[in-house]
């Protein structure tokens, strides 16, 4: 079946319904089988990477730890997971890993304690790994934080996954060959009885690699291990050797005589446990937890795309976790999605849950029997699988990413896999968190956190003044310099900002700056290290005479203001207003005081008809020519109104019919709107000389807004009544 095809639904005949039966059993049946028979193959191959060197004799055992990951892992995915049919199984990149760790601890312990210590020691760490990565799993199941891992940089990425490509050849090569790979071991790799072992395990490796990439079918990689089968196997029936003696001379895996054993951890093991030991490799074990949740979301992402359909990845891992619980109860290893072997199933039919049971159920037999098949697997086969995944990861990260990175983030590629080679995952690990965290101030530093740029006169508050005023506010308004600010602010972003304040504090072709207001409105958070480059904003700004202005911060913003102490109360150099409506009012405010404009209006309650004369001579001819003789407009003032209104009086309220045109003689009004959780909404602030109500008069509607005085005022009222008589 194609890809995204659907299967036709069933008929209500008997017949139909067998044939819909065998049409689903069918392939799920052999998807199970094919994959069960290569999950056994693979896990045979991670635990020759991992049980090796001093742990060779413990490699039954550790087969069987692997295939109880894969059975275990297998079912609860099977029977969990929100896409049916995937393969769940401990996985390429955290074995890799491992077999490090495994050698660290062998390794301390060589000289101290006995091997089967070392091996109790490493599987108790393979457990603790598997515990701690489910139980990290569940938790950002639980949480639905499975997206917070697309944050960490892809070039980190990349470097993790090259260095476990690096790690795969280089365990592949030492399993073959029988010797281990560092550069003061170099002569003995090419001494021609090691030669011959490892070198078949690379060719084969090679080629399937390549032959994966000339054809790409989804067949290729069960039928070349078939073919090598025969291929080994016939070799050395025409050479007359038999497999014992194959074994012997190290071309099968050796010393399984008493096959594939699993056992529980007992008592006494516990007591053997050498924690110290476990504890000097965290630094590597945390790795794999990091490179495990990377990976599943990687390998989930795949699979939406191969299957055409969302993948939960919340549930994945959640699914994920619980496995891998259950996993490290028995001392297995970590492992997730196979997005490998799930496309297969997937390719050859299968959409049921049902294959993943079989192949679970494969690995389970295998165990529970205790067969030894895995003693006839050819090591070069084992090696060159290993090797085929090594080089799929570095040709991935080393040669096509030269053409899909820019030279900055491959060299970071480039920089962690060289870090890892030469000193460890640890070193390597720490080498990406840096690197993470360098790229995010970098990258992040470039996000244009000003969103724009404005000054007083192409931002106004919400107050209507006087004309006079209108022109004094054009004539001043690059005194006001306005950023509008966005996203999170560090100190890279907030660094930037104080640069661009600069350049125009120091501009002297321009106007000089009285305030600079920073919006917040659109600001997510700030960090405490962006405190230190506002501090010197504010310094700069009072060395040129200029005030600073904070406008819409959020309460983390303004606490982290307060208790960093950027500003208190009483601060005359930095003011805090809650939108930028109200600041701009403010600025406004200070630049007409300072100005000290005076209005040709009268203001006068005792002469209505001057007040009136001034209000028409202002607006409608600007203020040019003869001052209007308000003499003439005295039977004009019969039917205007005097009245009078004190602080917090409504002149108009929301949802009354029109009461008629206010003409603010004296004080100040709001138009506000009150919404029904009883917030309040400032529209417009308007002063004297400014008209308000007369679109409800001329509609005939009620009033959308309330109008509430801010101070005592004088105002005329024409009623409608009074102005159909005019």
């Amino acid at each position: 079946m194609e890809i995204g095809s659907e299967e036709k639904p069933a008929s209500i005949s008997s017949g139909s319904r067998e044939t819909g039966w065998a049409y689903r059993l069918g392939p799920a049946f052999t998807a199970g089988l094919v994959n069960g028979v290569l999950i056994l193959i693979f896990q045979s191959a991670y635990a020759a990477l991992i049980f090796s060197g001093p742990l060779t004799p413990f490699l039954g055992w550790g087969i069987g730890i692997m295939l109880y990951g894969a059975a275990v892992m297998g079912l609860t995915m099977a029977l969990l997971s929100s896409f049916p049919g995937t393969v769940t199984a401990p996985q390429d990149a955290p074995s890799a890993i491992f077999a490090v760790v495994a050698g660290g601890i062998a390794g301390n312990l060589s000289l101290a304690a006995s091997p089967e210590i070392a091996f109790v020691s490493a599987v108790a760490a393979l457990a603790v790994t598997s515990l701690f990565t489910g139980i990290f799993f569940l938790l950002l199941g639980w949480f639905r934080l499975g997206n917070l891992v697309r944050f960490i940089p892809y070039p980190v990425v990349g470097g993790f996954l090259a260095g476990t490509g690096w790690v795969l050849v280089k365990g592949a090569v030492g399993i073959t060959g029988g010797e281990p790979v560092s550069l003061t071991n170099l002569a003995a790799l090419f001494r021609p009885e090691v030669l011959m072992h490892w070198i078949p395990g690379a060719l084969f490796g090679l080629l399937l690699f390549g032959v994966r990439q000339r054809f790409g079918h989804f067949l290729v990689l069960p039928g070349m291990i078939v073919l090598a089968f025969a291929v080994f196997y016939g070799v050395l029936g025409v050479a007359g050797i038999s497999p014992a003696e194959a074994a012997r001379k190290g071309w099968l895996l050796s010393r399984l005589a008493e096959g594939i054993a699993w056992k529980p951890f007992l008592p006494e093991m516990f007591r053997q446990i050498q924690w110290s030991a476990v504890a000097s490799q965290v630094g590597n074990l945390g790795t794999i937890v990091v490179i495990s949740v990377i990976s599943l979301l990687l390998n989930s992402s795949g699979l939406e795309l191969i299957a055409r359909r969302e993948v939960d990845l919340n549930r994945e891992l959640r699914a994920t976790g619980l496995a891998n619980v259950l996993s490290g109860i028995g001392g297995s290893a970590v492992g997730y999605i196979s997005l490998s072997l799930t496309a297969l199933g997937y390719r050859l039919g299968s959409r049921s849950r049902l294959s993943a049971m079989v192949s679970a159920g494969i690995c389970g037999f295998s165990l529970l029997s205790g067969a030894a098949v895995s003693s006839y697997f050819p090591r070069p086969l084992l090696g060159g699988l290993l090797i085929f995944l090594g080089i799929t990861f570095l040709v991935e990260w080393l040669y096509r990413a030269w053409f899909r990175l820019p030279l900055s983030e491959y060299l970071v590629v480039v920089l962690i896999l060289i870090t890892i080679a030469a000193l460890g995952f640890v070193e390597g690990m720490l080498l990406g968190m840096i690197i993470s965290v360098v790229l995010f101030s970098v990258n992040y530093g470039r996000v244009g956190v000003v969103k724009h740029v404005l000054s007083g006169a192409t931002y106004r508050s919400n107050v209507d003044r006087p004309l006079s005023h209108r022109r004094v506010l054009e004539e001043r308004g690059e005194e006001i310099l306005i950023l509008k600010l966005q996203g999170y602010i560090f100190f890279g972003t907030a660094h930037n900002v104080l640069d661009q304040v600069k350049q125009r504090l120091t501009d002297a072709h321009r106007p000089p700056v009285r305030f600079v207001a920073l919006d917040f409105y659109r600001v997510s958070g700030m960090d405490s290290s962006a405190l230190h480059s506002f501090e010197k904003m504010k310094l700069f700004a009072e060395q040129y005479g200029a005030t600073l202005v904070f406008t819409s911060p959020n309460a983390s913003v303004r606490r982290l203001l307060e208790v960093g102490g950027l500003w208190r109360e009483d601060d005359s150099r930095l003011r805090v207003f809650p939108d930028l409506d109200h600041g701009a009012e403010w600025m406004e405010n200070r630049i007409l005081k300072e100005a000290e404009t005076t209005r040709r209006i009268s203001l006068s309650p005792e002469d209505n008809a001057a007040f009136l004369a001034g209000v028409m001579q202002e607006h409608l001819s600007s203020g040019a020519g003869e001052p209007l003789d308000a003499s003439r407009l005295a039977p004009m003032m019969a039917y205007w109104e005097p009245r009078t209104y004190e602080a917090g009086a409504y002149l108009i309220r929301q949802g009354d019919p029109p009461r008629g045109i206010f003409l603010i003689k004296s004080g100040q009004v709001t138009v506000q709107l009150e919404e029904k959780d009883h917030r309040v909404l400032r529209l417009r602030t308007m002063q004297a000389g400014t008209v308000v109500g007369e679109m409800g008069v001329y509609l005939g509607l009620p009033a959308t807004a309330s109008v509430v005085a801010d101070h005592p005022c004088a105002v005329l009222l024409l009623a409608p009544e009074k102005l159909r008589q005019m």
